[in-house]
């Protein structure tokens, strides 16, 4: 591990006008990132600063200056972190990203805190799946709810049934099974 050098880090406001992109960095933020991050300005404020070396460089927080230009702001919460090395500004750049998405998202508990809101307005989630956790909605990839009973109207008689149910033999009779082998190459198993 390299020796780490002495860094000092300074809480300020910039014009975003001085900020300039770290050349070569290898994020990209969508339309629909940026809006998310403009929704969560609007509600919030900016909460995290933009973080950028002596010379205005953005280390981390290329999306959130974006976020701010396109709601027509003219500065930013700036952390300026003085006497990085350039090895030490490119780890950073790439480092901030990895380390969030290192975290394991525990969908159960996510669930639990959209049905504890109740509201189909939270950041980053659409409002079909907001309405899907809160209401218990549960349609199978085909669109059926199973939590409904099924409607069987006139034209679902014993007959109709029947007809229905050798629809189905029929189908299944044709299918064939999944035929697996083992790569010789590399040990692992295929499905054809």
């Amino acid at each position: 591990m390299a020796k780490q050098a002495k860094v000092k880090h300074e809480e300020t406001t910039l014009n975003l006008s001085l900020l300039k992109d770290f050349p070569g960095n290898p994020n990209t933020h969508t339309h629909a990132q940026i809006d998310a991050l403009v929704q969560s300005m609007e509600r919030y404020g900016q909460y995290y600063p933009i973080i950028c070396d002596e010379d205005y460089q953005i280390l981390c927080g290329h999306g959130k200056r974006l976020a701010l230009e396109k709601k027509g702001e003219k500065t930013a919460k700036v952390t300026i972190i003085r006497g990085l090395t350039e090895k030490q500004k490119m780890k950073l750049l790439i480092e901030d990203n990895k380390i969030q998405s290192m975290s394991y998202v525990n969908f159960t508990e996510v669930e639990k805190i959209i049905k504890q809101i109740g509201e189909l307005d939270i950041i980053g989630f659409s409002p079909e799946y907001l309405d899907t956790i809160i209401n218990e909605i549960s349609p199978d990839n085909m669109g059926v709810d199973f939590t409904k009973p099924p409607q069987r109207g006139d034209n679902f008689t014993p007959e109709h049934e029947a007809a229905v149910d050798a629809q189905f033999e029929n189908i299944e009779a044709g299918m064939s099974g999944v035929r697996t082998m083992t790569c010789p190459h590399c040990g692992q198993l295929i499905n054809f």
